[in-house]
């Protein structure tokens, strides 16, 4: 296998996300608004902060913007994601970008902190609006690395004879 591992949790994040967000488009719209008292906040406003926060990582490390209009809907930050995670597929294959120096809201850091911050963040939140769905009594997918290492060929039940 020729790929780093932070590119291949990138692509788990990717796909993992927008697992999430095909779901809750799916879902009637004022479950978007449900919350459980210690996560961010609605459903809604979960994903948005989720997908705002990848927008400022990506930006942070390129400079470039691939952020959607202020007032986009979920649809469109969705479409906005899928793009960018084509653009943060050439940031984790680039092996000179990890060590370059950015500057956060923190201070100055290698880009490998917001490239691992822009995975963990996107854990961290898409737990939170499965939680809050699995509350509600929708059942939830399971996307963690076991599942999707399945998918991709990483990973092999065993028969037992």
């Amino acid at each position: 296998m020729t790929s780093s591992v932070l590119l291949e949790l990138h692509r788990h994040k990717t796909w993992a996300t927008l697992e999430v967000i095909e779901l809750c488009q799916r879902l009637a719209p004022e479950l978007l608004d449900a919350t459980l008292p210690g996560t961010y906040g609605s459903i809604r406003d979960t994903l948005r902060h989720l997908l705002r926060a990848d927008e400022r990582y990506f930006f942070t490390i390129t400079g470039e913007d691939t952020s959607a209009p202020e007032d986009a809907g979920l649809g469109a930050l969705a479409e906005s994601f899928k793009h960018r995670a084509r653009r943060w597929e050439a940031v984790f294959q680039d092996p000179m970008v990890a060590d370059k120096d950015v500057t956060t809201r923190w201070g100055t850091c290698k880009a490998l902190a917001p490239m691992a911050q822009s995975i963990h963040h996107a854990d961290d939140h898409r737990t939170q609006v499965l939680s809050i769905l699995g509350a509600q009594g929708v059942e939830v997918p399971d996307l963690d690395i076991w599942v999707w290492g399945t998918r991709e060929g990483y990973v092999h039940e065993t028969v037992n004879a």
